[in-house]
Protein backbone atom coordinates (compact mmCIF):
# COMPACT_ATOMS: atom_id res chain seq x y z
CA UNK A 1 0.00 0.00 0.00
CA UNK A 2 1.04 3.33 -0.64
CA UNK A 3 0.26 6.83 1.21
CA UNK A 4 -2.28 8.18 -1.13
CA UNK A 5 -3.80 4.85 -2.23
CA UNK A 6 -5.88 3.74 1.13
CA UNK A 7 -9.46 4.99 1.51
CA UNK A 8 -8.76 5.47 5.16
CA UNK A 9 -5.64 7.75 4.68
CA UNK A 10 -7.56 10.94 4.72
CA UNK A 11 -9.70 10.75 7.60
CA UNK A 12 -7.98 8.82 9.94
CA UNK A 13 -10.76 7.06 11.23
CA UNK A 14 -11.67 3.74 11.45
CA UNK A 15 -14.32 1.73 13.15
CA UNK A 16 -13.43 -1.98 13.99
CA UNK A 17 -16.78 -4.02 13.66
CA UNK A 18 -17.62 -7.86 12.88
CA UNK A 19 -20.36 -7.89 10.36
CA UNK A 20 -20.84 -11.58 8.78
CA UNK A 21 -19.01 -11.46 5.39
CA UNK A 22 -17.01 -8.05 6.00
CA UNK A 23 -13.49 -7.48 6.54
CA UNK A 24 -14.77 -6.13 10.14
CA UNK A 25 -13.40 -2.59 9.27
CA UNK A 26 -15.29 0.30 8.92
CA UNK A 27 -15.20 3.60 7.29
CA UNK A 28 -16.70 6.94 8.89
CA UNK A 29 -19.40 7.10 6.03
CA UNK A 30 -20.47 3.71 6.90
CA UNK A 31 -19.21 1.77 4.00
CA UNK A 32 -16.98 -1.11 4.37
CA UNK A 33 -13.68 -0.96 4.59
CA UNK A 34 -10.63 -2.99 3.23
CA UNK A 35 -8.06 -4.78 5.31
CA UNK A 36 -5.19 -4.10 3.28
CA UNK A 37 -5.64 -0.51 2.56
CA UNK A 38 -5.23 0.00 6.43
CA UNK A 39 -2.36 0.79 7.09
CA UNK A 40 -0.92 -1.13 10.48
CA UNK A 41 1.75 -4.24 10.71
CA UNK A 42 0.58 -7.44 8.66
CA UNK A 43 0.16 -9.48 11.50
CA UNK A 44 -2.09 -6.84 12.81
CA UNK A 45 -4.56 -7.39 9.75
CA UNK A 46 -3.97 -11.01 9.92
CA UNK A 47 -4.81 -11.04 13.44
CA UNK A 48 -8.54 -8.81 12.49
CA UNK A 49 -9.08 -11.21 9.94
CA UNK A 50 -8.83 -14.01 12.01
CA UNK A 51 -11.31 -12.48 14.69
CA UNK A 52 -13.84 -11.52 11.69
CA UNK A 53 -13.87 -15.47 10.61
CA UNK A 54 -14.53 -15.97 14.38
CA UNK A 55 -17.87 -14.33 14.11
CA UNK A 56 -18.67 -15.35 10.66
CA UNK A 57 -18.37 -19.20 11.68
CA UNK A 58 -20.86 -18.09 14.32
CA UNK A 59 -23.48 -17.54 11.63
CA UNK A 60 -27.25 -16.62 14.07
CA UNK A 61 -28.77 -17.67 10.60
CA UNK A 62 -27.24 -20.97 10.72
CA UNK A 63 -28.93 -23.49 13.05
CA UNK A 64 -26.42 -25.58 13.03
CA UNK A 65 -23.31 -23.18 13.58
CA UNK A 66 -22.11 -22.38 17.20
CA UNK A 67 -23.34 -20.16 19.32
CA UNK A 68 -20.80 -16.98 19.84
CA UNK A 69 -19.44 -16.19 23.04
CA UNK A 70 -20.10 -12.78 22.57
CA UNK A 71 -18.13 -11.63 25.96
CA UNK A 72 -15.44 -13.55 24.76
CA UNK A 73 -15.50 -12.26 21.36
CA UNK A 74 -16.15 -8.57 22.64
CA UNK A 75 -13.11 -8.96 24.48
CA UNK A 76 -10.57 -10.12 21.86
CA UNK A 77 -12.45 -7.29 19.61
CA UNK A 78 -11.30 -4.71 22.03
CA UNK A 79 -7.62 -5.92 22.29
CA UNK A 80 -6.95 -5.53 18.51
CA UNK A 81 -8.95 -2.25 18.96
CA UNK A 82 -6.30 -1.17 21.48
CA UNK A 83 -3.69 -2.52 18.92
CA UNK A 84 -5.07 -0.78 16.20
CA UNK A 85 -4.95 2.56 18.42
CA UNK A 86 -1.09 1.53 19.50
CA UNK A 87 -0.41 1.42 15.63
CA UNK A 88 -2.44 4.64 14.90
CA UNK A 89 -2.07 7.12 17.73
CA UNK A 90 -3.26 9.91 15.54
CA UNK A 91 -6.59 8.24 14.39
CA UNK A 92 -9.89 8.17 15.76
CA UNK A 93 -10.60 4.80 16.57
CA UNK A 94 -13.56 3.59 16.57
CA UNK A 95 -14.84 0.25 18.42
CA UNK A 96 -18.19 -1.46 18.14
CA UNK A 97 -18.51 -4.00 21.02
CA UNK A 98 -20.61 -7.13 20.25
CA UNK A 99 -21.63 -7.91 23.26
CA UNK A 100 -23.42 -4.74 24.56
CA UNK A 101 -25.14 -4.73 21.46
CA UNK A 102 -26.35 -8.54 21.24
CA UNK A 103 -27.64 -6.96 25.32
CA UNK A 104 -29.61 -4.67 23.68
CA UNK A 105 -28.29 -1.41 24.30
CA UNK A 106 -28.32 1.54 22.21
CA UNK A 107 -25.75 2.01 19.51
CA UNK A 108 -23.88 4.82 21.31
CA UNK A 109 -23.34 2.74 24.17
CA UNK A 110 -22.13 -0.10 21.88
CA UNK A 111 -19.85 2.05 19.88
CA UNK A 112 -17.34 4.24 21.66
CA UNK A 113 -13.44 6.19 20.64
CA UNK A 114 -10.58 3.87 22.02
CA UNK A 115 -8.25 5.80 23.51
CA UNK A 116 -4.78 5.78 24.23
CA UNK A 117 -3.69 5.00 28.19
CA UNK A 118 -1.68 7.25 29.72
CA UNK A 119 1.96 6.02 30.66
Amino acid sequence: MTEGTSRFHGLRWVCLMAVYGSEGVWQMDGTEGMLDDLPVPTALRDRIDAWQAVYDEHDDMDEDAPVLDADRFAADGLALARSVKAALPDWTVIYHDEARSRRGLPRDACEYEITTRPG
